[in-house]
């Protein structure tokens, strides 16, 4: 009886293991300006936003691309308390992006992105956790805004069959 359950349990563990695919997909990961793009941005001196652009181009060593990013950010309080002091705060990062080929072997690309997020601020004074809930809100808004140009350009870059990967 015993040697009947083990051998089931095995048969169905393995058959359930049978549609596991082990392979890395790098077909959706394509990026064409990584280690390839010189930027510059204006408006808005934020090490978060230069962080953004580290993580998702790299270092510069071969400038085929040139981006320039305009980038212009708005607070409206939303909710205000009788002293005029904000109880929530909506923020809107607005980022022109213009994106040109060093080599003219493409046409510029122009896009702009718009990330925004809601905070609350917990005190008037200095609250640690207020400001780093506040920091981890405007670079996951900044990620989003930076990740959705990648991928514009990218797919506009692919798409106009520019790439020369020699």
């Amino acid at each position: 009886m015993r040697f009947i359950f083990i051998s089931v349990f095995v048969l169905f563990s393995l058959g359930s293991c049978t549609n596991i695919n082990f392979l890395l997909d790098e077909s959706s990961a394509t990026n064409f300006l990584k280690n390839k793009t010189s930027i510059y941005i204006s408006g808005w001196d934020n090490p978060v936003l230069k962080e953004a652009f580290f993580l998702r181009l790299g270092e510069a060593s071969d400038n085929r691309f040139f981006l320039t990013a305009e980038v212009t950010q708005k607070q409206t309080k939303r909710s205000v308390d009788e002293n005029q002091v904000a109880k929530k705060i909506d923020y809107k990062i607005i980022i022109n992006y213009n994106l040109s080929d060093i080599e003219k072997n493409c046409s510029n690309i122009s896009n702009s992105q718009t990330s925004g997020f809601s905070f609350t601020p917990k005190s008037s004074g200095y609250n640690f956790a207020s400001d780093v809930l506040f920091e981890s809100l405007l670079k996951e808004a900044v990620l989003e805004n930076v990740g959705g140009f990648m991928d514009f350009a990218n797919s506009a870059l692919q798409s106009q069959n520019c790439i020369n990967e020699n």
